[in-house]
């Protein structure tokens, strides 16, 4: 893990950004927790409302911890939902828990260590829904990045469960492809969104893959992640290999 810096918000008296060697991993608002200020983050917070519909008792695994700001809005919103957090830097999570206000429960477990080896060590069938988000600068780390862990991560969804993995990118959308497919190959469905600049392939950044057993929503999820702060549009399915 490299260098972790908490940066003040120069706006919002309770905003807290996360750098990592100098490059954003997440934002938290300590007084307003549903507050996303990172753009794919609020989209992914988007996406939720369809993934997650609140009220429901679903179960959340999320590979990747970073400032927590996801795992604090799931639980302000969905009280009824568990949540279990894989974070590989213990500096990551006691920096969480000493200045963001991360706070362990029944509801809400913390397992350090990497993925690749957590993963398979879950229950079968456990999750509604997995959220990828672990970055080594801002590159998926291989060992996350291969059928074999895909496997892994199908086989901790319940029946139904969806898989929403978060990748970097550039045209010509190598990265987006080769995880897309994959997805395709073990869970069956896929589909992408982004910004719009990115959805349209004029401009890199982060593009969201979800992936699934079953058909996805995804009229529902087009129109969720259309308006807001951060607008996303769907990749054209060619942009996603296959």
């Amino acid at each position: 893990m490299g260098t972790l810096e908490l940066v003040p918000d120069p706006v919002r008296r309770g905003g807290r950004t996360l750098l990592i060697d100098g490059l954003t991993h997440g934002h938290v608002d300590l007084d307003d927790p549903t507050r996303l200020e990172v753009d794919y983050v609020a989209r992914i917070g988007a996406a939720l409302e369809v993934l997650l519909p609140r009220g429901a008792e679903a179960s959340v695994l999320h590979v990747g911890g970073g400032a927590f700001s996801l795992p604090r809005m799931v639980a302000a919103t969905r009280p009824h939902a568990t949540q279990t957090v894989i974070e590989r830097s213990a500096a990551v999570v006691r920096l969480a828990e000493q200045h963001l206000r991360l706070r362990r429960g029944p509801r809400l477990r913390v397992l350090r260590g990497d993925a690749a080896d957590v993963v398979p060590r879950l229950d079968a069938a456990s999750f509604d829904l997995v959220v990828g988000d672990a970055f080594v600068g801002t590159e998926i780390p291989e060992r996350l990045s291969d059928d074999a862990y895909a496997a892994q991560v199908r086989r901790a969804l319940r029946r139904d469960g969806r898989y929403l993995l978060n990748v970097v990118d550039q045209p010509p959308w190598s990265v987006t492809v080769d995880h897309a497919e994959r997805l395709r190959r073990t869970l069956g469905a896929v589909v992408g969104f982004g910004g719009r600049e990115v959805a349209r392939g004029r401009h890199a950044g982060n593009v969201l893959l979800l992936g699934g057993t079953a058909p996805l929503p995804v009229e529902r999820l087009r129109r969720a992640v259309a308006g807001g702060a951060h607008p996303a549009e769907l990749l054209p399915p060619d942009r996603l290999g296959g």
